[in-house]
């Protein structure tokens, strides 16, 4: 049985045990040490580094992707190493830096394409698209890069990466399609960016290939506009260039052909006959009217009836002094003037009715009927009887 003085006594011996125990601990100094990682985070007084082996929590704001050199009293938390810094300065790191290589695109967050996408903690100090070679360290599924130097790019589009490309729109609307100077480029361009035919641009894109080589461009800032295309006589003119003229329209309908060249011209209206002065973009085998206008309507045109040269397009004017029509409606007249006179072809498609002794005007080309100086419109509308 114990008694109250013998429970006093342990009790005594146990108190100055621990006390004695206390003052010890006290008298001892927990050691300061060093780590040296990448910051990876950082927030409200709070950062994380690691080395790629391990991790630290350190009590101050750092600048995420520079590697530091932390001194002070580690301790134990519920969530990993902890620090409470006496030192803290950038310096290199001390351990292996993983390494990759690819163009920086900063598009709804910040990458390197590889091509395949790898996402960038932080943004890099460099222009959208540009090659270079980065390295750093991996965390929670990003890149965290702590150096970076230019590489030069390829010489040649690749799919998948970044390629600037300079040229002349050719086509735009529904298909916009750039001349580089040796091929065509479809362009895909984001919602509301529009280019015109003869704009000389600067382009940034991802390659893909398709039928054609193409570029998915993903900004309006990624189009630069350099002004227009180079204005050439047409002759001189290549693919990409203004062509300019002054030429005769000899055919009409949904394209112009003219007689100075074998390329038909879209994008303007005009009669056979009519002289056009026009700047137009020369495209691979045709031409894009930019701005034309006729200079010389039809009617100022000489009469040509005096002048036969088969093959020629002409206005002939004079009197209808017989006409014949045959049973298939083909018909022919012979229309005068003076001591000249020509044979006037009238196909039925023309739908047109020629009466003698009616004053005529027509637009076409010279041709023969059984060996005799002819004439041929190409429709009824450049065929005109009675008051012209």
């Amino acid at each position: 049985m114990v008694t109250k003085g013998k429970l006093y006594v342990v009790l005594s011996i146990c108190l100055v045990m621990v006390l004695s125990m206390l003052l010890v601990i006290g008298n001892q100094r927990v050691e300061s040490s060093e780590f040296v990682g990448v910051c990876v985070y950082s927030g409200d007084g709070f950062s994380i580094l690691t080395d790629g082996q391990g991790s630290v929590g350190v009590y101050s704001s750092l600048e995420v992707g520079r590697v530091y050199r932390v001194t002070g009293v580690p301790f134990n938390s519920s969530s990993g190493i902890r620090i409470r810094p006496e030192s803290i300065e950038q310096t290199e790191p001390t351990f292996p830096l993983e390494t990759t290589t690819g163009a920086y695109w900063p598009s709804r967050g910040y990458y390197l394409l590889t091509p395949t996408k790898v996402r960038l903690a932080v943004p890099l100090d460099i222009p959208k698209g540009e090659f270079v070679r980065v390295e750093g360290m991996w965390y929670g599924g990003k890149f965290y890069p702590v150096r970076y130097s230019r590489v030069s790019p390829p010489k040649e589009p690749s799919d998948g990466m970044p390629w600037a490309v300079e040229g002349t729109i050719l086509y735009s609307g529904q298909k916009t399609v750039l001349w580089n100077g040796s091929e065509e480029i479809a362009l895909y361009l984001p919602y509301g960016t529009e280019l015109k035919p003869g704009q000389r641009v600067r382009v940034l894109g991802i390659v893909r290939f398709y039928s054609t080589l193409s570029l998915l461009v993903d900004s309006k800032d990624d189009v630069a506009l350099l002004g227009m295309a180079q204005e050439k006589p047409l002759m001189g003119a290549e693919i990409g260039d203004i062509a300019t003229g002054t030429c005769m329209v000899v055919e009409s309908g949904r394209s112009l052909r003219l007689n100075c060249t074998d390329m038909r011209v879209y994008g303007f209206s005009a009669r056979r006959g009519d002289v056009i002065q026009f700047k137009a973009l020369r495209r691979k085998s045709s031409l894009l009217c930019l701005d034309c206008i006729v200079v010389n309507p039809r009617e100022s045109l000489p009469n040509g009836i005096c002048s036969f040269s088969e093959g020629k397009f002409a206005r002939i004017a004079g009197n209808v002094s017989w006409v014949k029509v045959y049973r298939n409606g083909f018909g022919i007249a012979n229309v005068t003037h003076g001591d000249c006179w020509v044979i006037l072809k009238l196909r039925k498609s023309l739908n047109v009715s020629v009466q003698p002794n009616e004053t005529l005007e027509a637009y076409g080309f010279f041709t023969t009927y059984r060996n005799m100086p002819a004439f041929e419109v190409n429709s009824g509308d450049d065929l005109c009887c009675g008051n012209c």
